[in-house]
């Protein structure tokens, strides 16, 4: 018996450490390389590492302390070291033989700069004959410096150049004329010693060379490329995070990477002064730019510092070029020797998967032809009736691949699969009846349906316990049970559901909430086929974020053109027509209004000079002119946003103007066949009456908003909120913007249309703004509180905030950040004249850090503090 347990427990013990070795094999072991001591200048890595960035993405990295002595692009070429950080000086090593790639450049310009104290009179470059440097030997092979001082012609044999002893008394006390040191350390150093210095900055000098650079080996580039595009992918959310959490980046650094004991003072200065150099002329982060990385080549080689030529297209950035795929010989062999892979898919998804008339289509159909060209093998469609029949196929090897699938652990016991290219957002359609369902845990006792064989079905199950979810065919059967009151709602990706409701059922069915579920789509391949997922994967990897743009952006386009109605197209056009005129006639009014009060501005001003009597009265006159250039002022801003407004107004018209000719081609054909009787006919009055209602209230909320008042009227927040955010509720859906509220149930007596106008433009502001930082959760919310007298409502976004220095101006007029183009800066000033002057109110704006669900997030919070006019 003894030995019996014995042996059990043998068993067990090394079950347990086979699943303990398996675990730990999960994640991929590699090394980063430092290229100084700690110092906010390794931020992003940190960061990275601390905050799980790399664990995310399957890698589990070493970061290696500097030390002197230690050749790092030689170790990085020979494959000893994974990763590593380098300066500018490291395409000299590429030409030394070095195989070594540049992924990205974190600094814009260099932070080595040359320093002299005010004390030494060394005030230009020109000062430099005859003096001393203290140098390193690799500051002083950087060309940046090298170029500065030659450009000024001083020759380098005119200057005594010594060693670094790192020691910035050495320059206090004249030990040395010149020190080269880092833009973000030394002067902060020279500032708490309270001397005053020169800084000689190469890119003021015209020499704003990369520093910085990321880089590894052309063998791991060709050997494991899913590798090293996670590492990149990591490693730039890290600088992200940092850059934007400064404070807390810096707290992490003194506390855990901090070998050099630098003050929280001194971190914070660094900080703030690298930010700067990474985004020197760009909005990219690590961006590098071929005729810059050409232009720094040249200048190495004019002034002899080349030892062998070199293609620099070699060394920048091969990653990130169209097509570079490379293969291992097996790889090669492997697709040589493969005629075609047969291919499973999503048959019934559009606009992103679909088979119709034997073909298959949809975004992921274009995205997987890319692919089959990239590797140049075939892929042929095996033909399947549902999503379920698709996996089945592909479980007992019917077909060879899945274009679009989502990664589950029960599913990688029978499939390899490549890194995700695309996320889907998923939603709830219901009837039109429905409330919107902020949270699926306040439903209980309903049926739920959901496409058999998706993959978060049971994850569903065991989050939401009270509502009943039901396998459903396919996303039409699911539609079409919520017609029939046997389904409360239908689960499905947002695509598909904007697609079929518009197609089908958009009078009937309605998107009511979004879920907080997303699935990440890779392709897949059968489990035994090692050579085919490496191959699929680097094809993945190569195509850039731009093609896969361009790809969804067509079948948008393409479902667009599918639902045209020419006779609603013509209708529209002709009250597109009617608007352009009416705009056309209010700037034609405008301008000559504008005119005359030019031309009686100069006038008064005339009077003014020569006439002193009766000043009190012109002032008054003078005031009530700009008061009416405000109210043309505000006007125009409406008129501003008519175009976007116009645009809803046409979707929402689409459908019934489309519904009511149907009704009217039915009345024509029944009534000349004499099948139409007394109630046919009443059903169809009644039909067209309520569609003709509908869009009544569409132009009634429209002209409301457009409509000029005066009146104070009493309304609830809420509600003018709901009607806001409706007005343009098809942008916030389509850029997955999701509007929190807390607005309770406050009342306020003041302009509701003026104050539409404001709440418009700042959450129009918020939506732009994430737009241009494609941020990945989107988040407004809104709240609304009664504190003594007055009435404080917050909105507040997370899109990483304003530039600080643009805060004092963003209520100016014609003071705007976006593109010309793309904004006129009247809409915020505008918003600041109805709040201050027409509802005796505040508006203000600041940035702000804050926690949501146990997220840091930033963004602009604008304040407005009205008059509780209800006491």
């Amino acid at each position: 018996m003894n030995i019996l347990f014995k042996k059990i427990t043998v068993i067990l013990l090394m079950l347990f450490l086979t699943h303990i070795s398996a675990y730990s094999k999960e994640l991929k072991k590699v090394t980063l390389q430092l290229s100084w001591f700690d110092q906010f200048q390794f931020a992003g890595y940190y960061i990275a590492k601390e905050k799980g960035f790399y664990k995310e993405l399957g890698l589990d990295v070493t970061i290696l302390p500097f030390k002197f002595g230690i050749d790092i692009p030689l170790e990085v070429s020979n494959g000893n070291i994974d990763f590593a950080i380098g300066r500018e000086t490291l395409l000299l090593e590429r030409s030394k033989n070095r195989h070594i790639v540049a992924l990205y450049a974190l600094f814009q310009s260099t932070p080595l700069v040359l320093l002299s104290t005010k004390k030494s009179k060394i005030n230009s470059i020109n000062d430099f004959f005859g003096k001393t440097i203290m140098t390193t030997i690799d500051d002083a092979s950087e060309v940046s410096l090298k170029a500065m001082i030659r450009s000024n012609k001083i020759k380098l044999s005119d200057i005594n150049f010594i060693k670094h002893t790192h020691n910035i008394n050495d320059l206090v006390n004249e030990k040395t004329d010149v020190i080269s040191a880092y833009i973000s350390k030394s002067p902060y150093e020279l500032d708490q010693k309270k001397i005053k210095y020169n800084v000689f900055d190469p890119k003021e000098f015209g020499f704003d060379m990369y520093s910085d650079f990321l880089f590894t080996s052309e063998a791991l580039i060709h050997n494991d490329v899913k590798t090293v595009k996670l590492f990149k992918e990591a490693s730039l959310l890290g600088w992200n995070y940092a850059y934007s959490n400064i404070a807390e980046s810096v707290h992490i650094i003194k506390n855990k990477y901090n070998s050099q004991k630098i003050s929280e003072d001194a971190l914070l200065y660094e900080a703030k002064e690298l930010k700067k150099l990474s985004y020197f002329n760009t909005e990219i982060l690590g961006e590098i730019k071929m005729e810059k990385m050409q232009r720094i080549y040249d200048l190495y080689n004019i002034m002899g510092l080349v030892n062998k030529q070199i293609n620099i297209k070699n060394f920048f950035n091969p990653l990130n070029m169209e097509n570079g795929l490379s293969f291992t010989k097996e790889e090669r062999e492997y697709i040589e020797n493969t005629k075609s892979l047969r291919m499973c898919v999503f048959p019934n998804a559009l606009p992103l998967s679909a088979i119709k008339n034997g073909e298959y289509i949809g975004f992921i159909a274009d995205f997987t032809k890319e692919i089959s060209k990239r590797i140049n093998l075939e892929f042929k469609l095996v033909n399947t009736i549902s999503f379920a029949e698709s996996i089945e196929f592909f479980k007992n090897k019917k077909c060879d691949i899945m274009p679009s699938l989502q990664k589950t652990s029960e599913r990688m016991n029978y499939a390899n699969f490549t890194s995700s290219y695309f996320k889907i957002a998923h939603v709830l359609t219901t009837n039109k009846e429905s409330p919107f369902i902020e949270d699926l845990s306040s439903l209980s006792d309903v049926k739920i349906g959901l496409t058999s064989g998706t993959h978060f079905f049971n994850k569903m199950k065991e989050r939401y316990p009270k509502i009943t979810f039901v396998e459903i065919l396919n996303a039409q059967e699911g539609f079409s049970l919520i017609e029939e009151d046997k389904l409360f709602g239908y689960i499905s990706s947002i695509a598909s559901a904007w697609h079929i409701l518009q197609k089908n059922y958009s009078n009937e069915l309605k998107i009511s909430a979004k879920i907080n579920v997303f699935s990440d789509v890779s392709m897949a391949n059968a489990k035994d086929e090692k050579l085919l997922a490496h191959i699929l994967d680097k094809a993945v990897l190569s195509i850039n974020k731009h093609t896969k743009d361009t790809l969804l952006s067509k079948w948008r386009a393409i479902e667009y053109k599918e639902n045209i109605n020419y006779k609603l197209l013509t209708q529209i056009l002709f009250f597109l027509t009617l608007v352009c005129i009416f705009i056309l006639y209010k700037q034609y009014l405008l301008n000559k209004k504008n005119k005359a009060l030019r031309k009686e501005l100069l006038e008064k001003s005339f009077e003014l000079v020569k006439i002193n009597e009766g000043l009190e009265n012109k002032i008054k006159i003078e005031v009530r002119n700009n008061e009416r250039k405000n109210k043309l002022l505000f006007q125009q801003t409406k008129m501003a946003a008519m175009g976007e407004m116009i645009a809803n107004i046409a979707h929402q018209w689409r459908q019934p103007l489309n519904n009511i000719s149907l009704l009217v081609y039915f009345v024509r054909d029944n009534y000349d066949n004499k099948n139409f009787t007394k109630d046919d006919f009443a059903v169809c009055v009644h039909d067209i009456s309520s569609q003709l209602s509908y869009m009544s209230n569409v132009i009634e909320d429209f002209s409301a908003f457009f409509k000029p008042t005066s009146k104070v009227t009493v309304f609830n927040l809420s509600a003018v909120l709901k009607k806001t955010i409706n007005l343009s509720a098809i942008e916030y859906l389509y850029k997955d913007i999701n509007i929190i509220k807390d607005t309770k149930n406050i009342q306020l007596k003041t302009l509701e249309n003026e104050f539409t106008q404001v709440l418009i433009n700042i959450l129009t502001n918020a939506r732009d703004e994430f737009v241009r930082n494609e941020s990945e959760e989107k988040l407004i919310f809104v709240s609304a509180i009664k504190k003594d007298s007055s009435i404080i409502i917050k909105i507040r976004d997370n899109a990483g905030g304003m530039h600080e220095d643009h805060i004092p101006r963003v209520f100016e007029p014609y003071f705007t950040t976006k593109e010309e183009s793309k904004g006129t800066g009247i809409g915020l000033y505008m918003c600041s004249e109805i709040i201050t002057k027409h509802m005796h109110g505040q508006i203000l704006v600041e940035n702000k850090e804050y926690t949501y669900r146990d997220r840091i997030f930033k963004g602009a919070e604008f304040t407005i503090i009205l008059p509780n006019n209800l006491l």
